[in-house]
């Protein structure tokens, strides 16, 4: 992991980013809590996930001769076309659906396309489970738990992801923090950006529409920092507090994720994860 900035005085918030070993993670054993007191941003755990099952699922599904499920709910948007595996109904807003879905819909979407996903996995690897033995290396000792709907359904754990050529995901803000684990890298791009601008910088430098962020301005003005993952890898987000994007894909090979979000309940005595 690398970090730039160009920051000023009044821009001098740095990104507090740790990359580490997955059998050394000692020092951000509550790398969870740590990012809800605002002490850190991003960590990127190498090897967190056996790399063999990974990869052979990101090869099975970076091919166009056939079709696992995709739901393209970005397609409107042609260069932030990402496609999913596991539902059709994102946990959030998209191009197709700006204000987001309801929360029945969700659950709805959950249920029918969760099986697109498990299917990808060959070697009696049980990706939930995996996730959940992931995090917990970061939990603090909490245990680590699907979220359940009040009429007893569960939320979804994870869906796949994949960026082909010329894709990418543009700089924004989420509502929550976020995991990512890789299953395939790109022959180039594909990187994370994690920028020093939270949703309170003031004045953080925007395109003429007064919505979408001026990116060039914001890289020359503000501290980030860079994230190449590697098959197996593990990275978690403050993406609800901090500015992020990754990187136009170029060639080939596309990058193909696994992820979802994550929080403390309000006791912050469990760590959930759904996606």
């Amino acid at each position: 992991m690398t970090t730039e900035t160009t920051a000023t005085p009044e821009t001098r918030r740095t990104v507090r980013a740790i990359d580490v070993q997955a059998g050394a993670i000692t020092t951000v054993a509550n790398a969870i809590e740590d990012m809800y007191r605002d002490t850190l941003d991003v960590v990127l755990s190498r090897g967190a996930f056996p790399q063999a099952p990974l990869a052979a699922a990101g090869d099975f599904l970076d091919r166009d001769d056939h079709n696992p499920g995709w739901a393209r709910p970005n397609e409107k948007m042609p260069v932030e076309d990402i496609q999913l595996l596991g539902t059709d109904t994102p946990a959030t807003p998209t191009y197709r659906a700006p204000r987001g879905d309801s929360l029945d819909a969700y659950l709805s979407s959950a249920a029918k396309h969760l099986s697109e996903a498990e299917r990808v996995w060959s070697g009696g690897f049980d990706a939930t489970a995996e996730i959940q033995r992931a995090l917990a290396c970061f939990a603090g000792g909490r245990p680590v738990e699907l979220p359940r709907a009040s009429d007893g359904r569960f939320y979804l754990p994870y869906t796949l992801r994949r960026l082909v050529d010329g894709k990418q995901i543009g700089v924004h803000h989420d509502y929550h923090y976020s995991w990512v684990a890789t299953l395939r890298k790109p022959d180039s791009g594909g990187d994370l950006f994690v920028y020093g601008v939270t949703a309170t910088t003031p004045d953080a430098p925007k395109m003429p529409n007064g919505f979408q962020y001026d990116l060039a301005a914001i890289e020359q003005r503000y501290h980030f920092a860079r994230c190449t993952p590697e098959v197996g890898d593990l990275f978690l987000l403050a993406s609800g507090r901090c500015l992020h994007r990754v990187d136009r894909i170029v060639g080939a090979r596309a990058r193909v994720t696994m992820g979802g979000f994550l929080a403390l309940d309000k006791d912050r005595r469990r760590v959930l994860f759904w996606s």
